[in-house]
């Protein structure tokens, strides 16, 4: 049962092991993400800083696809995290049906536009975040459960 599907450019970190896992009640966490699937050190951080009563899988794109099956049968509530739009944006085209994801952090880079104190998009990135708007996903930006959700539909 996927409870939050979030975009947050560090992945796993004090605000996704406390706050969100604590709110959606979360059992497991689904990282996806191609960089980290190659980084054996990442991998071991990531599996050391998880909570211990979350299971943890990484996966790169291709990967995850493979197992889509397997995740929509998933009984435990479940997160996935993307480091990036672009990766999120090809995961959800093959997975299909999904409300929304959540905008959590994405930095600033060259070209980049400021969307709010957290979401900075390239061109790119605001085309692929429309593509998922136009498939009827709710995007919204928000760093914590308790903070202001903030639509970013209403941006693009």
């Amino acid at each position: 049962m996927i409870k939050l599907i979030r975009i947050d450019h560090r992945l796993m970190h004090g605000q996704v092991v406390f706050a969100w896992t604590k709110s959606q009640g979360i059992e497991r966490i689904i990282i996806i993400d191609n960089a980290t699937a190659k980084d054996d050190f990442k991998k071991m951080s990531l599996k050391l800083s998880k909570p211990a009563d979350v299971k943890l899988s990484l996966f790169s794109v291709d990967q995850a696809i493979e197992r889509i099956s397997k995740i929509k049968a998933l009984k435990d509530n479940t997160m996935i995290i993307f480091s990036n739009v672009k990766e999120t944006h090809d995961f959800v085209q093959a997975f299909g049906s999904v409300p929304e994801i959540n905008y959590g952090g994405i930095q600033d880079r060259p070209g980049a536009s400021r969307f709010s104190n957290a979401i900075f998009l390239t061109p790119d990135e605001v085309q692929w975040s429309k593509e998922m708007k136009d498939m009827g996903i709710n995007l919204y930006m928000q760093q914590i459960p308790t903070a202001k959700r903030e639509s970013l539909n209403a941006k693009i």
